[in-house]
């Protein structure tokens, strides 16, 4: 089985607001990477981003997916 390539669809400021978006994403049958196993980034000085990965062929359903749940229509 080939290795599917993850995309990051998102970059939240905080680990919790990382996970919640992860937990949302698995709910809806998509698979997000662990937190764990994704590498915060930030600049020197900077606010530091937690980013989410999904498969890439899952980014435009996640992204639909995020998109529904910051308009509250689940």
């Amino acid at each position: 089985m080939r290795k599917s390539a993850f995309t990051t669809i998102l970059a939240p400021p905080t680990s919790e607001e990382a996970e919640k978006l992860i937990g949302a994403l698995r709910c809806a049958g998509l698979h997000p990477a662990d937190l764990g196993l994704t590498t915060p980034f930030g600049l020197p000085g900077k606010q530091r981003s937690f980013p989410v990965q999904v498969p890439s062929e899952e980014t435009e359903a996640a992204k639909k997916l995020l998109r529904r749940e910051s308009q509250g229509l689940n």
